[in-house]
């Protein structure tokens, strides 16, 4: 059986999965393999093209490739492991909301979404990598350290340390805002760090190609503030329709 060459990050939106690629990219860089791709890849589509075209056949045992993935896959896919990510569908919600600027009806499917993405993951295979947002937050050398032996790497503290550092909140932040800076400034021509994406509203935001970060991807909130954004009524309709699937996936109901 061929060694395995490929992780999949591969999970629904808003639930630190842009946070799980890159450091499990950084993982493989820690032990000086090839990882790929260079520039992270916008749409669902492009990532299953890169796999089909660049991946798939590669006989190079010291290339790695990390792919991330919001579309259900319906097979772990060949030499493969699959990392997801699980998040309190509250914090979901409003994340969805806040980032997308979609309607409520559309954050609160998202959310629910997440119970049918962690099941089904769970019927492919016992051997896929649960990561909880919240373990990002409160503890992610740990977290680092169990993946990269998820992914069959070694790591000294040292090695943990650095990949915690570099991928810390404060200065992912960093990033996004220099890179909206650079936006509002009109100096996007010959720029190649990042690429501008257009919304459907007419404003523009930033995704910086090597991390995939993206405008608005940190939030002000803190986990657990998700009220902050909703009218009464809407809180009260996200607790009907999420509550039930929140208390299933372990965490603790809105129900007064």
């Amino acid at each position: 059986m061929k060694t395995f060459n490929s992780v999949w990050v591969a999970t629904v939106p808003r639930t630190g999965s842009m946070w799980t690629t890159n450091v499990i990219k950084e993982i493989f860089k820690c032990k000086n393999f090839l990882v790929f791709p260079d520039k992270q890849l916008v749409s669902d589509l492009d990532w299953l093209n890169f796999y089909k075209t660049d991946v798939l056949f590669s006989q190079n045992n010291l290339n790695r490739f990390v792919l991330k993935i919001h579309e259900k896959l319906t097979k772990i896919p060949p030499r493969s492991k699959l990392v997801t990510n699980l998040r309190n569908p509250y914090d979901v919600c409003a994340s969805y909301y806040e980032f997308m600027k979609c309607s409520l009806n559309e954050s609160i499917k998202l959310a629910q979404s997440l119970r049918i993405f962690v099941n089904h993951y769970k019927s492919l295979s016992d051997n896929v990598f649960t990561i909880k947002y919240e373990e990002i937050e409160t503890q992610p050398k740990e977290l680092i350290k169990k993946l990269a032996i998820f992914c069959e790497v070694l790591l000294s503290e040292v090695e943990i340390n650095q990949i915690c550092k570099k991928y810390e909140k404060k200065e992912i932040k960093k990033l996004i805002d220099k890179n909206d800076s650079l936006i509002a400034s009109n100096q996007t021509l010959n720029n190649d760090s990042f690429k501008v994406l257009k919304l459907k509203d007419g404003n523009l935001r930033s995704f910086d190609l090597k991390t995939g970060f993206q405008t608005g991807h940190i939030s002000s909130r803190n986990t657990g503030e998700w009220k902050k954004i909703f009218s009464n009524q809407e809180i009260d309709e996200i607790i009907e329709k999420l509550d039930p699937i929140t208390i299933e996936l372990g965490y603790s109901s809105e129900k007064n």
